[in-house]
This record gives structure tokens, sequence and C-alpha cells, in this order.
């Protein structure tokens, strides 16, 4: 049993596709020629997956050892150097390096709603070109999003991620209500996307903290570079908040 691959998009998207390790902070995409890319980021264990492997934990199941809290998001040569040095890379220290870097690229997350614009917007949802429209629309009841957080079980990194998407609020509204003046389904149409992958993964079991770190990777779907992918997660978040997307 090792990382599943939803895992490895967690960590990913947590990690800010860049390698963990302070000194080195390698982007881990690598972008095609013809447009495509591909992830050379690997999910290193931080208590080893079995009993030979470095910092192995015994009282841990596999279940935990495979989870995203025992997972750090690596290059291969941090990832190598961090199991072939094991006395210079304790548990506890792995752990630190963990919780600092993805709390620092969470911040740098929230910094970026601060510039989401229209071009950006228009560039991060263009997949939306071939969805189909919403057949059926739902009247829900309005919750604030600090109800919405709680009745979701969001942690605070989920909280500040909505918070500060919040700011973003107004370009995300005028973008879509200039979309609809030109296609009337947009809405729908944005809904319905957004929807059907939260369905999708909510049918496979994801629920609270990893349903919405999928939810922001499936966001950012398509987008290059950050400033796309922040306005993915802007329009996430104003789905969020107006109770189209997320347990109401």
């Amino acid at each position: 049993m090792s990382a599943s691959y939803p895992n490895k998009l967690i960590l990913a998207f947590r990690s800010g596709d860049l390698c963990a390790l302070p000194g080195c902070g390698r982007r881990l995409t690598i972008d095609g020629e013809d447009g495509a890319t591909a992830s050379t980021g690997e999910a290193a264990h931080i208590a080893g997956e079995k009993p030979d492997a470095a910092r192995y934990d015994s009282s841990m199941t596999d279940e935990e050892r495979n989870d995203v809290p025992n997972l750090i998001y690596l290059c291969g040569d941090c990832h190598t150097k961090i199991d072939k040095l094991k006395q210079d890379w304790p548990t506890e220290k792995l752990l630190a390096i963990k919780a600092a870097h993805e709390a620092k690229v969470g911040r740098a997350v929230e910094e970026a709603f601060a510039d989401v614009n229209f071009p950006e917007l228009d560039k991060a949802m263009a997949w939306l070109a071939d969805v189909d429209p919403a057949k059926d629309t739902v009247d829900f009841a309005l919750l604030t999003p600090e109800a919405k957080i709680q009745k979701n079980n969001l942690s605070n990194g989920a909280r500040h991620i909505i918070t500060a998407g919040l700011a973003s609020r107004k370009v995300v509204s005028d973008f879509i209500e200039t979309e609809t003046r030109e296609n009337s389904d947009y809405p729908e149409r944005l809904k319905s996307g957004f929807l059907s992958e939260y369905y999708r993964l909510r049918l496979l079991g994801y629920r609270d903290n990893e349903l919405f770190d999928l939810m922001c990777v499936f966001a950012q779907r398509g987008a290059e570079g950050q400033p796309q992918k922040t306005a993915g997660l802007a329009v996430l978040v104003y789905l969020f908040e107006i109770c189209d997307v997320f347990e109401k």
C-alpha cells in the first residue's frame, strides 16, 4: 500500500507544487512543448512505509502511514536525501518543515487573491466551454461562510483560503455577470461544472478537508501559473459563499 493518487494531489496543492525541503524549493511540474504538463513531485513518507524504511513507526497503521499528515512533498533528490541520511532528518524535524512550508504556501495563496482579474478568470474558466448547463436549479438557503465552514468541518487552513478569497468576490461576480450577457446559461454551466466534480468526490467517500482540497485542485485544472490558479480558487470560494457548492 502506498499514498493514493488523491492524497498526492492534496499534498501537491498544499505544498504549492514546490519541494518542501528548505534550500530547495524546486517547482515540481514540467511543461511540455505541446502544452501538456507532467508532475515530478514525490509523496515522501515522514514515518517510513515499511519496517526497513527510514523513521518507521510500528505504532502506526498502514492507513496512517499513507495519509497526508505523514507525507511531505519533495523532489526526487530531496526524497533520496532524507531517506539515505535519515539521522539528519528525524521525524520531528520533517513534521516541522512540512508545517512551516505548507503555512508559507497558504499565506502566499491568500495574498494572491488581491490580484485576481478578468483575463486570468477567463483563462482559468476556459474549460467550461465543454460543460453542459445544469438541468435543474435548486434554491439553497444561504448560510454565512463561517456557518458553512463549520457545517463542512473545515480546518483553519481552509478557513483562511475562504476568508481571503472573499476579497475577490466582486471581481468574480462582475466577471460572471459579463459572461452571462453573452451566454445566458453561463451561471448554470459554472455551477454544473463544479457540482459534478463535488458529487463525484463525495461518492468516492471524500469529506471535510480532503474534499475541500480536492475541489481546490479541480478549480485549478488547466491553469498555467499561479495567477490562473488563484483565479480558479476565487471562483470556487465564490460558489462556496453563495451555497452552490459544498454541503448546506
